[in-house]
């Protein structure tokens, strides 16, 4: 319906106008209170004894507050221009939703798109409507939903819905062209996607979500909502975003501030480990978590010797040997010996062995050495004075026999007691003075090495990888597993699948500060090993997870998972399956769907359900079949043109290898992606498609889809390059 047809226009205009002039009003009010803390400040930094605990935490409760006036002043100014994007009417009540709340003395303005109402709005359908709150579970009668197009604090349109999936408004977002970075979809967030988002935070999440339906869009909204659900109990710094690339965490950067969300932890999974365990990147490099995929694809193999090393690694059998071989560390740790001093044994061996391996175990290596250190320590100060006294009743008893032996008086008799006494002096000196070092020297034996050194030494030491292994690989395999290490230490750089083990055993060994994270999102987890997921529970066993990945898109088969039943057991949590694609227009996505059935034989029901596009028709998919180089180039530019000239925005090339980039990048002249970047700028790109994953772009040029086989490992490949797209794909 026409905007000024519709009967409510008035009323509407009147409202959105109140709403403006009250955030025109406020505005200034929170920006003086804002100036003012933000003076606080600059005079407590400036007059900062820090030798004053008060001081300190009273400045870093003011930096809090200082970053939530000014989160909350941006919000306010992005309000100014988009207030609110719907409203429902409930059991005779109005309610508006938009990304803050907004109130004006005890009235709702505006209600949070997070807040337990706003369910009814992503869910609930015209009449008998229910959701769930703090105060319990509330139904009545759901009148109106009904969604807004406010532009610049203007109102263009606004129609009444009753189920989101198949609206205009969403056809719209769907529709527009693609900038530089990934949006927010909080106007048009749906029911499957909503239950996702609104979870329990205590409940381990998996996600098995196909091609477009919006995982890596979904996370980060689940991320807010966590944030302000649990506002009182969670802080941004407490959460963490595990992404596949600082490139990918570039793409990805508007999404939490557009929502209202800073100083979330955000880093990838080598960063993380290279953290924990101290290690300088530049001194201790890791590949490339694609490097071994990139190896072998820009050779034109499936499978290598590397690849099938990484494999073993990132198996639980390669966990149970780190786990047997944490044990022979502890056992090459214990001392030979019982604890003992000048003759007397304090503490036998067996005890200690019992403490170590029985009675600390909840402790890090490193932790159970200290507290036995701490014992024998408190050993030492409880025994010595017995040892004392019995030097000195020896002695006295000797001192004794002297007396009746010798008679009274006598020049010698007094030589010989003080013969006895300073034989005396001299040992309980004697024992005082070695009290200390024994101690140390007998501790000696706990010094731990680094957790690298272990590792190192498991495959550098003749036979001690096997001996470990008890029998858990072949001999053949226990050789791959050793000469592929010793090929990465050679070249400097420790391998993405080492991480997991020395993850585990810095944990096991020396304990790993945590930060207090209590809540762990992993995208892409498709390509996560089985060690991988349990390194990470371990190092961080107060955080719940929310895991998000498409098994038809795993890349790393050769060593992530191939089922989420392998992933299931570790967290205790069944896959949850989200099949509609929002990204691509159905032409698309009806051209790769046949790709990735090549993965099952002919006849079968895929084990991981195909992609559903929803809604929205496009351009059909575009062939061409070049002739040759140069016919391929005036293609590709004509084809660029025509997107252009569509209003797509970013476009990307996508080739299978690096050597067919940079052929391109040489006639073409546009930018090629490579791991390196650490930013992503839009426009118009080239990249080889084992970059492409997690992206999208308004249009998709694939440059040469003949290089792509029926191998498993292509098939995915040529799956991820076309669903890459949201309005336009070419196929060379």
């Amino acid at each position: 319906m026409e905007i000024g047809k519709h009967p409510d226009h008035p009323q509407e205009l009147s409202y959105l106008n109140a709403v403006l002039a009250f955030l025109a009003a406020e505005i200034p009010k929170v920006e003086k209170q804002k100036d003012e803390l933000d003076s606080r400040v600059s005079y407590a930094f400036a007059h900062m004894n820090i030798d004053n605990p008060e001081q300190f935490s009273e400045l870093t409760v003011s930096l809090s507050l200082l970053e939530g006036w000014k989160t909350h002043l941006r919000q306010m100014a992005y309000a100014q221009g988009k207030p609110y994007f719907a409203r429902v009417d409930f059991d005779g009540k109005t309610h508006y939703i938009g990304k803050i709340s907004l109130m004006r003395g005890l009235d709702m303005l505006i209600t949070d798109w997070r807040a337990p109402l706003a369910t009814l709005y992503y869910e609930g359908r015209i009449g008998h409507a229910a959701y769930d709150c703090p105060d319990g579970h509330i139904e009545g009668e759901l009148t109106l939903k009904r969604q807004y197009q406010i532009e610049k604090g203007k109102l263009e349109g606004f129609m009444d819905i009753d189920v989101t999936a198949s609206d205009t408004f969403l056809q719209a977002a769907l529709g527009a062209s693609k900038d530089r970075r990934l949006r927010d979809i909080v106007t048009t967030i749906q029911a499957e996607q909503n239950r996702i988002i609104r979870a329990a935070l205590r409940e381990p999440l998996l996600v098995q979500g196909a091609a477009g339906s919006g995982k890596t869009t979904i996370a980060l909204h689940r991320i807010a909502y966590l944030l302000y659900t649990h506002a009182q109990t969670l802080t941004p710094k407490q959460v963490m975003i595990l992404a596949p690339s600082r490139f990918f965490l570039s793409y990805i950067s508007d999404v939490l501030p557009e929502l209202g969300v800073e100083q979330v932890a955000q880093t990838t999974f080598a960063d993380y480990v290279c953290n924990c365990l101290d290690m300088d990147p530049e001194k201790n490099p890791v590949a490339s978590p694609l490097e071994a995929l990139t190896e072998a694809v820009n050779n034109n193999a499936h499978a290598t010797p590397r690849m099938a090393a990484a494999g073993l690694k990132g198996s639980l059998r390669f966990y149970q040997l780190i786990r047997s071989y944490l044990r022979h560390i502890e056992g090459e740790l214990l001392p030979a010996e019982d604890f003992a001093l000048e003759g007397y044994t304090l503490f036998p061996r067996e005890k200690i062995a019992r403490m170590f391996t029985d009675t600390y175990t909840f402790l890090p290596t490193v932790k159970r050495a200290a507290e036995i250190e701490k014992y024998l320590t408190s050993t030492l100060k409880r025994q010595l004075p017995r040892m004392e006294k019995s030097i000195e009743e020896v002695f006295d008893k000797h001192m004794a026999k002297v007396r009746a032996l010798m008679p009274e008086d006598t020049q010698a008799r007094r030589r010989r007691f003080t013969a006895v006494i300073e034989k005396r002096d001299a040992m309980l000196k004697q024992l005082q003075e070695k009290a200390r070092p024994t101690r140390k020297k007998y501790m000696g034996t706990f010094r731990l090495k680094t957790a690298p050194e272990y590792y190192t030494a498991l495959f550098t030491t003749s036979g001690l990888l096997e001996r470990v292994g008890e029998g858990l690989f072949s001999h053949e395999e226990y050789a791959l597993l050793a000469d592929e290490t010793r090929l990465a230490l050679a070249r400097g750089k420790w391998e993405p699948e080492d991480l997991p083990p020395l993850l585990y055993m810095q944990k096991h060994l020396f304990g790993i500060e945590d930060g207090g994270m209590k809540h762990v999102l992993i995208d892409e987890a498709q390509d996560y090993s089985p060690f991988q997921f349990l390194a990470l529970k371990e190092a961080l066993p107060a955080a719940s997870f929310s895991i998000l990945g498409d098994l038809h898109q795993g890349l790393l088969a050769h060593k992530g998972i191939n089922t989420w039943e392998e992933v299931r057991p570790i967290f205790d949590a069944t896959p949850l399956v989200l099949t509609r694609s929002y990204r691509t227009t159905i032409e698309i996505m009806e051209a790769a769907n046949p790709v990735i059935m090549q993965l099952y034989p002919q006849g079968s029901v895929p084990a991981v359900p195909l992609a559903v596009p929803v809604i929205r028709h496009g351009t059909p998919v575009i062939q061409h079949t070049p002739g040759d180089i140069t016919s391929r180039t005036a293609i590709i530019q004509k084809e660029i043109a025509a997107a252009q000239a569509a209003g797509c925005r970013s476009i990307a090339l996508i080739a299978k290898t690096a050597g067919e980039c940079e052929a391109l990048e040489r006639a073409l002249h546009f930018p090629i992606i490579t791991e390196q970047e650490a930013d992503y700028e839009g426009g118009i790109l080239i990249l080889p498609v084992y970059l492409a994953k997690g992206l999208e772009f308004d249009a998709v040029i694939i440059t040469d889809a003949s290089r792509y086989t029926a191998q498993p490992l292509d098939v995915k490949l040529h799956y991820i390059a076309m669903t890459r797209a949201l309005h336009r794909l070419v196929v060379m």
